[in-house]
């Protein structure tokens, strides 16, 4: 380590991960031993992010039955208003409202 606290990463290390002038890197430290790693971007984190949503997404189509895929395709883009009108002239809802405070 340098008087101005910097290091050195060695060769092997930085080819292992494909480090770069400028890359961040994530030291972790556990039980006594350091943990290297490298560190992410915002725009890599920002994809990663988009990426799990993309799977995520895609397992919950998988479990969706036919009928509640419909219903996804049509209400695509509905805003918050649109939806919660939906629920609201829904024939379950209007008597679920008549019975419960006769309305």
């Amino acid at each position: 380590m340098s008087a101005g606290y910097q290091i050195t990463v060695p060769s092997v290390l930085r080819q292992e991960l494909k480090l770069v002038p400028g890359d961040k890197m994530v030291f972790d430290m556990d039980g006594g031993v350091v943990m290297v790693e490298k560190g992410e971007t915002h725009e890599e984190k920002v994809k990663r992010v988009f990426a799990n949503l993309d799977r995520l997404k895609a397992e919950r189509e998988k479990r969706m039955t036919p009928e509640q895929r419909k219903f996804a395709e049509r209400s695509a883009g509905w805003t918050v208003n649109q939806y919660h009108e939906h629920i609201d002239n829904l024939p379950e809802t209007k008597e679920y409202l008549k019975e419960k405070y006769g309305v």
